[in-house]
């Protein structure tokens, strides 16, 4: 890939591209009360087996573009339509001119591969992992989520192949190991994670569509380099945290409490709630929790946009996979941001648990919003399983309101 530093959104930090989704947040905090004082746990049922090649069929027939792509032996004309295929709608997260913004420099190094028989590549960090969280999810395995994102993965190679037969293979970056030490998370407990994912591969027979590689080793290939980078950077990162009214660094603060580990704040509030001490002034405690964790969230964002500005400059992935589309789970300019759940799913896969709703599509929601309403849904768990494998919303329960 050339050595072309993409502009970034007029009238946005510096650092715009340290990408980070603001948490939408309903709050469910009335309702979970409610729902403790009336507890009633989800029906469940085990099931034996899933059927992963249903999956694949649940995402749908291929979307039929514009134009039909002309019947061409030329690469270039193959890149193109390729590239016409990628930016479909049903397929790309965001504008269609974050892809076409970078177009001419793409059609290049997809004719090569293309004259080389290869698949187009296509290279995604994402896939971190799933740490224990009471809001989003007890569940550390990957769900129905993961594979539906898979699938859905998967259609658009096989939807590619129609005009190039190798068609798109998705290199997928797993990027927990990298972020565990700043989010405070013990890199060992996620040792299975990546061999369950590669299950859900083999059992889509994707295997020729999707690839997973861990970032830590494209990082371990040039380790001093790193190091050296990012001690530099942290100074300079210093310098605009130390702003009084730095407002990139406040949001992703605030992003960062949800992932970062808060375990020991955990157990403290439920202590707190079920053995109340009449000599502890609780509101003062409460204040000391909230400042552990905007204290641990702010740590979390710093090493984070350090991490992110460091492979930046680096060029980490894009020398790693010169002859590669860049993607992203987080839609961008001069980026590939494909659909990895339904569109009107706003949490990624690893951020919430699988929902199957009636009408049989697949969503992410956090698990909190099931807790607060359990009696609307079928915890569906796989048999040797100790969470559940995807929640499945009830029928009488669709129309149903809060107060129903």
């Amino acid at each position: 890939m050339p050595d072309v530093e993409m502009p970034g959104p007029p009238d946005q930090d510096k650092y715009w591209y340290v990408s980070h989704t603001p948490q939408g947040l309903v709050h469910p905090v009335d309702r979970l009360i409610r729902a403790a004082s009336e507890w009633e746990p989800c029906e469940g049922r085990i099931i034996g087996t899933f059927d992963f090649g249903r999956l694949s069929g649940s995402c749908g027939p291929a979307p039929a573009l514009a134009e039909v792509p002309p019947q061409s032996s030329d690469p270039v004309d193959i890149a193109a339509a390729v590239l016409d295929i990628l930016n479909l709608s049903e397929y790309r997260r965001g504008p269609a001119e974050h892809l076409d913004g970078i177009r001419d420099r793409l059609l290049p190094q997809i004719a090569e591969r293309i004259t080389a028989g290869q698949p187009v590549r296509v290279v995604i960090p994402s896939f971190p992992g799933r740490p224990y969280n009471p809001i989003t999810h007890q569940r550390v395995a990957p769900d129905l989520g993961e594979a539906f994102a898979f699938a859905l993965l998967h259609r658009i190679s096989r939807h590619v192949a129609d005009v190039h037969r190798p068609g798109i293979q998705f290199v997928i970056c797993l990027d927990g190991t990298v972020y565990n030490p700043f989010y405070g998370y013990t890199n060992e407990a996620d040792h299975q994670y990546p061999v369950d994912l590669q299950r859900f591969i083999c059992e889509l027979d994707a295997q020729d569509a999707i690839t997973i590689i861990d970032l830590q080793d494209l990082i371990d290939r040039r380790q001093e380099e790193f190091l050296e980078l990012r001690r530099e950077i942290r100074g300079e990162l210093r310098e605009d945290w130390g702003k009084e009214d730095y407002k990139f660094r406040d949001d992703l603060v605030k992003t960062m409490k949800m992932g970062t580990n808060t375990v020991a704040l955990n157990a403290a509030a439920v202590y707190l709630i079920k053995y109340p001490d009449p000599e502890q002034d609780v509101a003062e405690l409460v204040t000391r929790m909230r400042a552990a964790v905007g204290g641990r969230a702010r740590h979390t964002a710093f090493e984070y946009m350090a991490f992110l500005a460091t492979i930046r400059r680096m060029k980490l992935i894009e020398s790693a996979f010169p002859d590669a589309i860049r993607g992203t789970v987080h839609p961008k300019p001069g980026q590939y941001s494909p659909y990895i759940a339904s569109k009107s799913t706003e949490i990624a896969p690893w951020h919430g648990v699988a929902v199957l709703r009636t009408d049989r599509s697949i969503d992410t929601v956090y698990e909190s919003e099931i807790f607060a309403e359990t009696r609307k849904y079928t915890a569906v768990y796989l048999r040797g399983d100790y969470t559940p494998f995807y929640y499945e919303e009830k029928e009488a329960a669709a129309g149903v309101s809060d107060e129903g």
